[in-house]
């Protein structure tokens, strides 16, 4: 019997077995394999505002910081305070999304 040396021994290649729940995906490479990445596109129809200015503009955002202000007031999560000397300010970023129901309808505005 002959013994191989490490550099004569030629290995087989690993197969991959993807993940589970990456089979309900397409990913990059099997687009590419299948030649569907052409008829692929994804797109956004969001209009939800970006910056307060935005929002403020429209009574259905203002509605709902106002609905947001309102819940953080009663489950009293924040308190306004003087700020210590010496110490900076931080800044806030209101989120704004219009949440759809299972028809693809309107059902409310969400600020937080």
């Amino acid at each position: 019997m002959k013994i191989e040396s490490p550099e004569e021994r030629e290995l087989s290649p690993r197969t991959r077995n993807p993940l589970g729940y990456l089979k309900d995906y397409i990913t990059g490479r099997e687009a590419e394999e299948n030649d569907l990445q052409s008829g692929l596109a994804m797109f956004n129809t969001s209009i939800d505002p970006i910056t307060f200015d935005e929002a403020s503009k429209l009574k259905v955002w203002r509605e709902a910081m106002k609905q947001d202000i309102e819940a953080i007031e009663s489950n009293n999560t924040r308190e306004l305070t003087d700020l210590p000397a010496g110490c900076k300010k931080i800044g806030v970023k209101w989120i704004y999304k219009t949440k759809l129901n299972e028809k693809g309808e309107i059902e409310k505005y969400k600020a937080r």
